[in-house]
């Protein structure tokens, strides 16, 4: 979870006791893919908008650039160990002992020169800026690795379709990558080999590793000398706390509402919800902050690819065997009224087959627009200038 979470490391040194616990050892593989086209949108979009907190995570603004290259699968095999259990003592001391927090002299003069009615962007830029929005309450250190494949379906179905069949050592399917993937940790280096020659060798795909922390518990004698690194997963949570706790009574609402609009709004304005709608209320000098362009121009780019893919189909049944010879079919020496042309089609087996084709490729891609089309909407509804939308129409 990446909250602007500088204040994991800075509240480190602000809290500085901490329980080392026991020794733990996890491992296991995740595959995922992942279509970012093919979900409805739901309450929970604008998290991943330039406007919410997790965009500036490097996984997901990684995944995003790579989805607008066209990669829009992405296959990840990930491992880490659990090293050492933290906990924040200087909190449980306080809540069990009613002690107080050891909290630096520097943070203390920063919340005094706030004053008792400090504005938002006073708030933002003395403590937030400074400190973040959270703070750890207990966490993992430890290691891991991982291997991640994006991968462009159409350029490699293209490439298979383009192989010669005798030759299925050099063809390269979805089950290949995903065999490969799970070969990493078996054999990492002849993986990695054939991946890179993949990569090489065709544009379907871009594969990343990620190597952080000590890898492996029997490559040092004593793990205590050896830097770790926080480790995220359902089995090794991060536990934050608002920042607000630790603050008196008085700035507590405030710093509430200035952390929404930070993160929300990137300071641009101020963060309000009613009658169950949020929004950026812009500054003066952000008139349009609450207008994502990046994400609007995408979900335009993808319209347009839409389209040109409907006009492609359309090609693609006009060039197809079964309709060239159904129009060699007809007569032409005379006109033909609706009633012939449909005993004609009616009689015509692999016509109408090759049309009930058409059909379904074109209603998945109508339902695909439509979603598109919704989501564009969505984003753009507090726009000053709203988004020029042209649906594919039935020909």
């Amino acid at each position: 979870m990446i909250w602007r979470c500088s204040a994991g490391a800075e509240l480190f040194s602000l809290m500085a006791l901490w329980e080392w616990i026991a020794l733990s050892l996890h491992c296991w593989v995740l595959a995922v893919a992942a279509v970012s086209d093919q979900h409805a949108t739901s309450p929970f979009d604008w998290l991943l908008s330039d406007k919410g907190p997790f965009h500036r995570s490097q996984e997901y603004t990684d995944f995003v650039d790579r989805s607008r290259q066209g990669f829009s699968t992405r296959y990840k095999i990930y491992r880490e160990f659990g090293r050492w259990k933290v906990n924040n003592l200087a909190v449980e001391r306080r809540n069990f002992l009613g002690s107080p927090l050891p909290l630096a002299p520097e943070f203390f003069r920063n919340i005094r020169l706030l004053g008792r009615r400090p504005t938002l962007q006073q708030i933002t830029e003395n403590l937030i800026k400074k400190y973040g929005t959270h703070f750890l309450l207990s966490a993992t250190l430890g290691g891991e690795e991982s291997l991640t494949i994006f991968v462009d379906k159409r350029k490699l179905s293209k490439r298979s379709e383009g192989s010669d069949p005798s030759a299925n050592s050099s063809v390269v399917t979805l089950e290949t990558l995903h065999q490969l993937a799970a070969s990493y940790f078996i054999d990492r280096d002849s993986t990695l080999r054939r991946l890179h020659h993949i990569q090489i060798a065709s544009t379907a795909i871009k594969v990343t590793e990620t190597r952080t922390g000590p890898l492996g518990c029997s490559n040092y004698d004593n793990l205590d000398s050896v830097s770790s690194v926080l480790v995220q997963s359902p089995e090794n949570k991060i536990q934050l706390q608002g920042l607000q706790v630790i603050l008196p009574e008085y700035l507590q609402e405030h710093f509430v509402q200035a952390a929404l609009s930070y993160i929300a709004c990137n300071s641009e304005g101020e963060f309000i919800c009613k009658d169950n709608d949020c929004w950026c209320q812009c500054g003066p000098k952000f008139p349009e902050c609450n207008c994502p362009y990046m994400d609007i121009q995408a979900m335009e780019e993808n319209l347009l690819r839409i389209s040109e893919t409907w006009n492609a189909y359309n090609s693609e049944f006009e060039e197809s065997d079964e309709f060239k010879l159904f129009m060699k079919r007809l007569p032409m020496n005379y006109f033909l009224n609706t009633s012939a042309v449909m005993h004609l089609w009616t009689m015509d087996s692999n016509f109408q087959r090759r049309y009930e084709q058409l059909e379904s490729s074109m209603r998945q891609l109508f339902l695909k627009a439509q979603r598109t089309v919704h989501k564009l909407f969505s984003l753009s509804k507090r726009c000053h200038k709203q988004p020029l939308i042209r649906m594919p129409r039935q020909r």
